[in-house]
């Protein structure tokens, strides 16, 4: 439901940073917005994110908090700066043409190439740093690893968008289902198309109620699900080769098929406001876009076959390179990580905060929906050796993964109905396999790269800590 602009961001990313460097209006950046009111012999630290008016008041109002708990006594002021553009590409413009903000919200897919582009500070030795850093065992242990390169810390990841079902109540009532309230007691593959079947209103050919909707980032819970990864552990070989893997997405196709699930061109939330979809695969931005009166909880998606699993967004943040005073830039995103700010997050429901002690206070648990906010925050968790939130690979590598099984035109068959889950998988297997051959690629080479990029204080490591 969300877009970017016409350009890829897999796309954009392909060609590095400096491909970016197109010219246009929206290279103003961090050069324009509200005029300073930094006090004399205080620091300033700009901050930027793309976003709705909703959002932008978030982060102002999570600036403020910070402000007040931290900042102010340290005499380091964030200056709030509107972003030029509505897409990540504008962002990384910005980063091209080096007008971006001292501190910079960022799509997590793209750090990895503003680190070995050399676009952005290495944070590991302000976070090992004990006059700088934080107790990190305050935090979810995906803090440290959802976006790190290689091992190393080139972002903050103060927040994560769930991705979980939402359904809607009154259906699940009427259909006499009791929906599962934990990740720790997801449904079982058969006992979720059972649902769905129930959950469907048929009238011949016609659905007049969706069991259920989802997209085709799915597809990776899904694999992992059925204990199957993305990519060997040499990264020279493409994953998701278990015939469970197969089975567990044609499950999804031939509830496609059957009119069990919209197909790709359906737009979801409509259906949805309108009580014509019973189940709903999204991120938990969307809770703000359901109507008043669709009385909604959400659950965890089900076990394919092994286990469940879901992938979640992060809402990570960099300090770039162009950055006038980089340890203060850090004091101003660690702020913006800390309590205060985390519990402006919390309120916003727009993401499940790392900080532990907030994601489990009522500043996020005490709303009127969802009832079980838990199944939001418990992705962060693990269910036995499992991580509910998988760990996809990150470099160009899962890049072209991400690029050929969610997005383009494998994906858009595949939810679309045309195309069978053997073709799909052969298909982007084959893909991806032959990026890994175009590179020469292994699990050595992204180090490699790295270390001609940002990588300044190889020996400082904080998930060796």
């Amino acid at each position: 439901m969300n877009g970017n602009g016409s350009l890829s961001r897999r796309g954009f990313l392909s060609g590095g940073v400096a491909a970016a460097v197109a010219g246009g209006s929206m290279l103003a950046g961090c050069s324009g917005g509200p005029q300073s009111t930094t006090p004399p012999g205080w620091t300033e630290v700009t901050f930027s994110s793309i976003g709705d008016a909703k959002s932008q008041q978030m982060f102002q109002d999570m600036i403020a908090a910070a402000q007040t708990e931290t900042l102010d006594e340290l005499k380091i002021k964030i200056i709030w700066k509107p972003a030029p553009g509505d897409g990540w590409d504008s962002v990384m413009l910005q980063f091209a043409s080096g007008t971006v903000c001292d501190v910079q919200r960022i799509d997590d897919d793209r750090v990895y190439a503003l680190a070995v582009d050399n676009k952005i500070h290495q944070l590991d030795p302000f976070m090992l740093d004990p006059n700088l850093g934080w107790d990190l065992d305050a935090y979810s242990d995906s803090f440290a690893t959802k976006v790190a390169v290689e091992g190393y810390q080139f972002s903050v990841t103060p927040a994560v968008s769930a991705n979980t079902l939402f359904y809607n109540k009154a259906l699940f009532a009427k259909a006499g289902l009791q929906a599962p309230t934990s990740w720790a007691e997801a449904w079982e593959w058969d006992e979720f198309v059972d649902a769905v079947n129930r959950l469907t209103v048929r009238d011949g050919d016609r659905t007049e109620v969706y069991g259920i909707q989802f997209a085709a980032n799915v597809v990776q819970p899904c694999g992992y699900g059925a204990g199957d990864v993305a990519l060997n552990e040499d990264q020279t070989e493409c994953g998701f080769t278990k015939p469970e893997t197969e089975q567990a997405i044609d499950g999804l196709i031939q509830l496609i098929r059957g009119g069990f699930a919209p197909t790709v061109d359906i737009d979801t939330l409509p259906l949805f406001n309108s009580g014509k979809l019973a189940m709903a695969w999204q991120g938990m931005d969307v809770a703000a876009q359901v109507n008043a009166d669709i009385d909604w909880d959400v659950m965890p998606w089900p076990k394919t076959p092994l286990y469940a699993a879901t992938k979640n967004y992060a809402r990570t943040w960099v300090i770039p390179k162009t950055a006038k005073d980089p340890q203060a830039a850090f004091l101003a995103l660690k702020a913006l990580s800390g309590p205060a700010a985390s519990t402006v997050l919390a309120r916003s429901q727009s993401a499940v905060p790392m900080l532990t002690e907030v994601a489990t206070s009522a500043a996020f648990t005490d709303h009127e929906r969802p009832a079980t906010p838990a199944v939001w925050s418990q992705t962060l968790d693990s269910v036995g050796d499992n991580q509910v939130d998988i760990p996809m690979p990150r470099g160009p590598i899962g890049d072209a993964f991400a690029a050929t099984f969610v997005e383009g035109p494998l994906a858009n068959g595949l939810l679309a109905g045309k195309l069978d889950a053997r073709d799909y998988l052969q298909q982007g297997r084959q893909r991806v396999n032959d990026e890994i051959k175009r590179r020469s690629w292994n699990s050595s080479k992204g180090i490699e790269q790295l270390t001609k990029g940002a990588l300044e204080f190889p020996d400082q490591k904080v998930l060796d800590q």
